[in-house]
């Protein structure tokens, strides 16, 4: 591959990609990644687990085998690993619960990652891509609510107000991890130009009327070859 990259920015990537390769399993069943996130007590209460669960698992292999440790806190928002450089952490199922394509991921706060950019030398995000089973009878969301004691707040006020459920993932089969690096926000100028980074939450406003922080979002399809150091690897 072309490289776009500083050298050492190459090394780390490959380094990253080669000890998840060796260390990730192929397939995680939900009730055994919440358990686990329970044993640690890390955000195993959490709906969205499989997000949660790549980014406590990529944090302690990688310290463990790479060091490095927790990556720099712009505001409200803390990135998950430094080593030379600073990498976030990203799960993504490939196709929704209908089966289509999931062709757009968020990134990270706008403000945040442009800051990182600018006082660490760039940024980087390893994303773990695969397919995600869905729990169409309810049984994954009834032993989780156990779990937890009870349904949440969040979910009561749900039900009171009528509004479907999210269907949960209950188990995630990696397909491919891959690195993605942005030398300068000039890169990501540069996407938002050619439209294959946009920006999510832009405009919108949260219940109590505030607004929401803007962030990075990819649209996976469109992204160009520049954004990878290296090849992506398979599980």
């Amino acid at each position: 591959m072309t490289s776009f990259f500083p050298e050492d920015v190459v090394h780390e990537a490959d380094q990253i990609l080669s000890i998840l390769k060796t260390s990730l399993p192929k397939k995680i069943d939900g009730k055994d990644a919440i358990l686990e996130l329970k044993e640690a007590d890390y955000q195993w209460r959490q709906m969205e687990w499989i997000g949660w669960y790549f980014e406590y698992k990529l944090h302690t292999i990688l310290t463990q085998r790479l060091q490095g440790g927790v990556g720099p806190t712009f505001g409200n928002t803390q990135f998950d690993y430094q080593k030379k450089f600073v990498w976030d952490f990203k799960a993504h199922p490939c196709k929704n619960p209908k089966g289509l394509l999931n062709n757009s991921m968020i990134l990270n706060d706008r403000e945040a990652v442009d800051h990182c950019i600018q006082e660490h030398n760039g940024i980087g995000f390893v994303v773990v891509y695969g397919n995600a089973d869905f729990d169409t009878s309810g049984e994954f969301k009834a032993w989780h609510d156990e779990l937890k004691g009870g349904n949440s707040s969040y979910e009561r006020e749900r039900v009171r107000r009528g509004a479907p459920s999210r269907r949960r993932k209950c188990a995630f089969e990696i397909d491919h991890v891959e690195a993605l690096f942005f030398n300068t926000t000039s890169d990501l100028k540069k996407g938002v130009d050619e439209n294959w980074i946009t920006f999510f939450q832009e405009g919108m406003r949260n219940a109590d009327g505030s607004p929401r922080r803007p962030k990075y979002a990819l649209r996976i399809n469109r992204a160009p070859v520049s954004i990878h150091p290296v090849d992506p690897i398979r599980l």
